[in-house]
Order: structure tokens, then sequence, then C-alpha cells
């Protein structure tokens, strides 16, 4: 984790600084993401719902409130979470497909809900625009500068990522793993397994909502497409690429993930053939994805020898 996240202090000098901060919110999303996905070993596919809230929460208090940022952030985590509680209560008792189907259905409602019932507060296919932003405390900083909305969402991101781990290390998260392996085992000790996997919807919405508002404040809108179906299913793929038995396995597929995306799309229309392509082969080649491969890998190393 810390290997990572120093490399993030160097990224924009290493790619450009719009594709350093697009990795940083989306790495955040993909974090969330697999809180569920693979440390309880619950699958949905409806994650847009809480990201595209988040990113319309945060935005619409800046727009209509003429609020800071740090509001905003607030908003956002705050839309991600009310989305969580509202799938969480109708899907918590759910398992596989079942709840991965709710999830998407309630996602694509509010995308429609967003794209017309609610247009004359989102903007709908307009996008809801944001004026120039900048924060003011503890001190002055320009968000219209790449390179401070760049450090700014870092900052932000590692906060987010600590917490997490934070969570994942404590008895909660242990917790999570076993619900995971064999949830009958841990219910059979005495957990409140719906509890548990309520309290982990809503940390996964919660930062997926700052995913969100840290996305409107990066696009400088609020966009539609963010709740679109595809959302869902490209958080899916970053997050298996990576590996999704690892902290930071979302972190570096979805690094890599928007690395290929932003290099195969200056050359060709049809980035999404190639990019799936890139993705099957490195599937194939490290079948716990690229972080889970490399962590299996150093672990046979540092293993003892039968002999």
């Amino acid at each position: 984790m810390w290997v990572v996240l120093a490399l993030g202090l160097v990224l924009p000098f290493v790619i450009s600084k719009p594709l350093a901060t697009e990795i940083m919110v989306y790495a955040l999303f993909a974090l969330a993401f697999n809180l569920l996905l693979g440390h309880t070993g619950i699958i949905s596919f409806g994650h847009a719902g809480y990201l595209g809230a988040g990113a319309y929460a945060g935005a619409m208090v800046v727009y209509y409130g003429g609020v800071g940022v740090w509001v905003s952030l607030l908003a956002a985590m705050a839309g991600g979470t009310l989305v969580a509680v509202l799938i969480g209560l109708l899907a918590v008792k759910r398992k596989g497909a079942y709840f991965a189907m709710i999830s998407l259905a309630i996602a694509q409602m509010l995308y429609f809900l967003a794209l017309s019932p609610f247009k004359r507060w989102t903007d709908g296919e307009d996008s809801l625009k944001l004026p120039p932003l900048s924060v003011d405390f503890p001190f002055h900083i320009d968000l219209s500068d790449q390179l401070s909305l760049y450090y700014f969402v870092f900052v932000i991101v590692a906060l987010a990522v600590l917490a997490q781990w934070r969570i994942l290390s404590s008895p909660f998260g242990h917790a999570l793993k076993g619900i995971r392996e064999n949830e009958d085992r841990i219910r059979a000790c005495g957990f409140d397994i719906t509890r548990i996997k309520f309290l982990s919807i809503i940390y996964s919405g919660l930062f997926s909502g700052l995913a969100g508002g840290l996305l409107a404040i990066y696009l400088g809108a609020a966009s539609i497409t963010i709740l679109f179906w595809m959302t869902s299913g490209i958080v899916v793929m970053q997050t298996v690429l990576g590996g999704t038995h690892t902290f930071m396995g979302p972190f570096i597929g979805t690094a890599v993930f928007l690395y290929l995306r932003n290099n195969i799309s200056n050359y060709t229309d049809r980035w999404e053939m190639w990019v799936g392509a890139m993705f099957m082969a490195l599937i194939l080649l490290f079948p716990e994805g690229i972080w889970g491969t490399i962590v299996q890998k150093i672990g046979e190393r540092r293993r003892p020898s039968a002999s």
C-alpha cells in the first residue's frame, strides 16, 4: 500500500495530469467496490448508482447552494450512503445474482430519473456544470490548476485508502473476510451476518459517493453517463484486473485499465475491442489479477521449501 501511495506522489510527472487525477478518482471507486466483491463476497452490478449519487449530490449543493468544496464532498458521501441504505434494505438478505440484479435495477432507475423526471435539477444529458472551484481551508488551493487539483485529489484518496485499510484490519474487516470464505461458519459463531453485510454496503456506498464527488470536481460537471450501467461494468473489470483478494489490487487494475484506454483511444475509435482483448490476455497471464498474482508469487518464493 505504501509503495503504491508513494508512486502516486510522482504520478503526474510520469503521465498527463488529467489522466493521473482520473486514475486516483476511479481507483478509490474500485477500492470501494471491492469492499463488497473481494472482501465480503457480494457481487454488485449497480455501483454506478453510488458513484452517480455522490457526483450529483456534490454538484447540486455547489450549483444551487453555493457551498464550498468541503461541504460538497460531505454531500457526495451522504448521497452515496443514502443509495447504499436503499439497496441494503432491499437486497442485503439476497445472495449472488439476486443482489447483483437488484443493485443494477436501482442504479438504472436513478439513471432514468436523472435523465428525464429530474432533468429540471440535473440538466439531463447536458450535465450539471460547476463553476471554477477553489479550496480556502486550511489554505488556498486553486482547483482549476491541474497539478493542484491532482494533489488535492491525491490527499483525499490517500486518506480514504488509509480509512479503508483500518476498517479491513479491524475485527469487523476480519468478519467480512470470514463471510466471504464461509458464511455459515461465521453465523454459527454468533455473528449477525445481516448487520455486517449491511455495514459493508454502507461503507462501500460512502467511499463510492466520495469518489463521485471528486469525479464531479475533476470533470467540472455531474454527467448522466456516470450513472449508466457501463460504469458499473468497468469498475468490475478494473477490480478483477488488479486482483479482488488483495487490498491494492483494484488500484493497480484501475491504473492499468485507464492507461491502456487512454493510449489506445489516441490511435483508434475501436479502443473497446483492443482493451477487451488485452483484458482477456492479462487475465490469462495473471489468473489472480495483476497485483494478486504478483503477491502470490512473492509469497511462494518467501515460503520455505519442504526439503
